[in-house]
């Protein structure tokens, strides 16, 4: 996702992580390429993040280690990339700061940013998003050009890389659900929001919330997890593999506007079934969506279809 090196803090807990005794803050410089000053620093960040550094004359020991961390270092060369709180108020709020900031205008490809815990966490409307402890809440900032008709292509593409990764790591069932939501044969288990920063009729960033209940579900209806363990997946894993392949999928959905369809349709569990419009309280069947993202329904007698965009609600019958 960047082109950079190695970080003293990721080289410094490699070299501590595959260690079983001290070492010495002279050889971490020499393993490192930096000072023992540099090293220091390193240590001091790193401890202070959490990670159970201990030391004496003999050096450097890895006592206690953070097994799940989302911080920058954990991410090798795309460390750039990414930035964590331990707490904020949601990840969408600080990736649009980071987007808008004047001092950051050489930013990546992707920018993600992550929380262990959101006070304030959003979902569609007025919803909030709960996340549940060990659960992955992220934002992907996602710099590409493409106009405003076709954005939620891009939230597209995330929802089907999340689908697939989930399948991958889960080793179950998952299902896209139209609009946003990505869910298994029991319930919600991950749900995505959307927001873009547009000039004219181009859309300059697509921003994505995603959020993915990995070991608990909140104690709202309809909803499931991931894993049954937690020694099952890291969140670290599980972000790592689902960047990759939502930029996988959104390389082909550029190339190809059909591919997208198909492929969100072939996810979806909602395809075939009856739906009931939320104003109208007709009834229709959910035929998929169309290149765009908008849900095509067709009555029941045949005759009649629409097209209609997400935001839109309606009731799975």
């Amino acid at each position: 996702m960047v082109n950079e090196s190695l970080s003293t803090k990721n080289k410094v807990l490699d070299i501590l992580r595959n260690s079983s005794e001290y070492v010495s803050g002279e050889l971490l410089s020499q393993k490192t390429g930096v000072s023992r000053v540099s090293v220091w620093k390193a240590v001091q960040v790193l401890q202070n993040a959490g990670y159970g550094i201990v030391s004496d004359r003999n050096g450097y020991f890895l006592q206690q280690d953070l097994k799940d961390s989302l911080f920058p270092w954990e991410f090798g060369i795309s460390e750039g990339a990414f930035t964590h709180f331990l707490e904020t108020e949601s990840t969408m709020r600080e990736a649009r700061k980071i987007i808008l900031s004047e001092e950051k205008k050489d930013l990546p490809k992707i920018t993600v940013v992550t929380a262990d815990r959101q006070t304030n966490g959003h979902g569609h409307g007025d919803h909030g998003w709960t996340t549940t402890k060990g659960s992955l809440a992220c934002t992907l900032a996602d710099k590409v050009s493409v106009s405003s008709a076709e954005a939620f292509r891009i939230s597209m593409c995330a929802q089907i890389a999340a689908v697939n990764v989930l399948k991958k790591t889960g080793g179950r069932n998952f299902y896209a659900r139209w609009p946003n939501d990505v869910w298994s044969d029991s319930g919600k288990v991950c749900g995505i929001l959307d927001e873009y920063l547009s000039s004219g009729q181009r859309c300059e960033w697509v921003n994505i919330g995603i959020g993915i209940n990995m070991y608990a579900r909140p104690k709202i209806q309809n909803t499931d997890k991931v894993f049954d363990s937690e020694n099952a997946a890291s969140r670290k894993d599980l972000l790592s593999s689902l960047c990759a392949e939502f930029l996988r999928v959104e390389k082909t959905a550029l190339e190809d506007s059909c591919a997208l369809e198909n492929l969100w349709n072939s996810l979806c569990c909602d395809v075939g079934k009856k739906i009931i419009l939320e104003q109208s309280g007709e009834t229709f069947t959910f035929c998929g969506v169309n290149a765009y993202g908008w849900a095509v329904l067709e009555s029941v007698d045949g005759k009649t279809k629409k097209i209609i965009p997400p935001g839109v609600n309606v009731f799975k019958k």
